[in-house]
This record gives structure tokens, C-alpha cells and sequence, in this order.
């Protein structure tokens, strides 16, 4: 595809808006680069982030941060250098994965849990969403026989006191505008996309980036607990579907592509 071509399909992913360079580049290693042994060479990261309209001083500074907060090592090869996750920064990919590229609900089940208001409610609300402070929907049980527990039914009719603060209002706004996004690019792309391995690679870095904005922000429920207006479930129907059209691409086969582009 041509380059002004894929720079138009690029703006309907980020709104015309550039993403964070540090963050961006973690979803590039958590996309192309995580197995222990992956390395990604700094001409491919520079010719990926040139793809989606990055410069390449920013990519330095992105790079330099990422080194120092531990998500990434380097070595030298040659003139230039090799990237790769630290054992850390591997970990933290592995573990949000399963969230971001999910076909389905983030869980089957939830519960309306009241602990004991006299005693001091635990802090953990990684499965959950608190709206009071002794009051948690959550999709695990707390293993505790001081609560009492109420399963939500999937056909419920949820208060909306307890829907709004399932989800804050600028991540369930998010999900409306990446939807409206993704139904724009899915018919632009058309059938039979015409890409090349880097611009597919490009393309579904800055899908997966948007997608995991959201869905990370997202606690883990079903659906059936959001508000009416969170569009998340459609957002991962649609990714499901572009990410089909987009097959996921190899490292070492857009190493030799670079190499062989560089070399004309």
C-alpha cells in the first residue's frame, strides 16, 4: 500500500493524535518480541515507529526511558543495537496478554460482596470494582467467611449507582470512540487489505496500543455489570476480527523485509 494510503488508515486508529512513545514501544515488544530469546533491532523499531508517524529522536528518548525503568536491555550488533524485554519487563507483558488479545469476557461472573463496615475492607480490587467502601463487585469471591455475597444474573437490571462505578466515565467514553474508530478502519481496509508485512505489523501495534488503553483500565467482569453505554464488548468483537485480517507477523521475517528494503 502506498505510504499516504496507510498514513490514512493510521489516522483513523489514533485520531490523528500521536501516542506515547514509551508506551507504544511496550506494546511493540509485547507484540513482536516476547519470547526470552526475541530481539528487535533498533533499524526495525525506527522503521515501524516511521510507519505510525514517529520520529526518530523520540524513539531515542523512548528507548533511553525504558532502559532505565527496566522494561528493556540492549546490546550492541554492529554499528547499532538489538532491544529485548528484561525477565521483568517479560513478565509484565505475559501477565496483561491474556487481557488484550481475549476473545470473550474478561470473567463469566459477579458478585455484589458487603463486608463488615466495623472492620477495614482488604485493598485488593484487581478482579473488581469498589462502590463504597465495604461494597465490591467483583468476579472472585473473597475467600473469607465474614461477607455476605449476591451473584448479579446476566439478565439483570443493574442500578446505575452501581454500573457508574463499575467503570469511570473517560474509559467507558474511550470504548464509544475506539468503536466508532475501529468500524471506520474495518471498512477502509476493505476485504483483502493491500499491505505490506511492515504495515501490517504497524497497523496492528497501534491496534493492540488503543485496544490495551482501554481494556487495561477495565476491571475484570463481565459485560452484563457495565454501563449500557460501554461499548468494550464490541471493541474486542471488532479487534477479534481485524486482528484475523491482520495475521500476526514474524519478527525475523520483518528483520530480513527491512534488510531487503535498505539493500534497493
Amino acid at each position: 500500500m502506498q505510504a499516504v494510503a496507510f498514513q490514512n488508515l493510521t489516522k483513523h486508529v489514533t485520531d490523528d493524535r500521536t501516542p506515547r512513545v514509551w508506551s507504544l514501544l511496550v506494546t511493540v515488544f509485547g507484540e513482536l518480541a516476547q519470547e526470552p530469546d526475541a530481539r528487535i533491532s533498533g533499524s526495525l523499531l525506527r522503521s515501524l515507529s516511521a510507519h505510525i508517524g514517529i520520529k526518530p529522536e523520540a524513539i531515542r528518548v523512548a528507548l533511553h526511558r525504558l532502559r532505565k525503568d527496566g522494561w528493556i536491555g540492549s546490546e550492541r550488533s554492529g554499528r547499532t543495537s538489538d532491544y529485548f524485554l528484561t525477565p521483568w519487563g517479560r513478565a509484565q507483558s505475559i501477565a496483561a496478554s491474556p487481557r488484550i488479545y481475549a476473545k470473550g469476557p474478561a470473567a463469566p461472573n459477579a458478585w455484589l460482596v458487603v463486608f463488615n463496615p466495623g472492620h477495614p475492607a482488604p485493598n485488593d480490587d484487581a478482579a473488581g470494582a469498589w462502590i463504597s467502601s465495604n461494597l465490591l463487585v467483583t468476579s472472585v469471591l473473597p475467600d473469607t467467611p465474614d461477607v455476605f455475597a449476591a451473584e448479579f444474573p446476566v439478565n439483570a437490571t443493574l442500578p446505575e449507582w452501581v454500573t457508574h462505578k463499575v467503570c469511570d466515565r473517560a474509559t467507558v467514553d474511550l470504548s464509544r470512540d475506539f468503536l466508532t474508530a475501529l468500524d471506520v478502519l474495518q471498512t477502509a481496509l476493505g476485504s483483502a487489505p493491500d499491505l505490506t508485512p511492515l504495515q501490517t505489523a504497524a497497523l496492528r501495534v497501534l491496534l493492540v496500543h488503543s485496544w490495551r488503553r482501554i481494556v487495561l483500565k477495565a476491571p475484570v467482569l463481565p459485560d452484563h455489570v457495565f454501563p449500557d453505554d460501554w461499548r468494550g464488548m464490541h471493541c474486542r468483537a471488532r479487534m477479534a476480527d481485524l486482528l484475523d485480517k491482520l495475521p500476526k507477523q514474524d519478527l525475523a521475517d520483518l528483520e530480513r523485509e527491512l534488510m531487503a528494503d535498505t539493500a534497493h
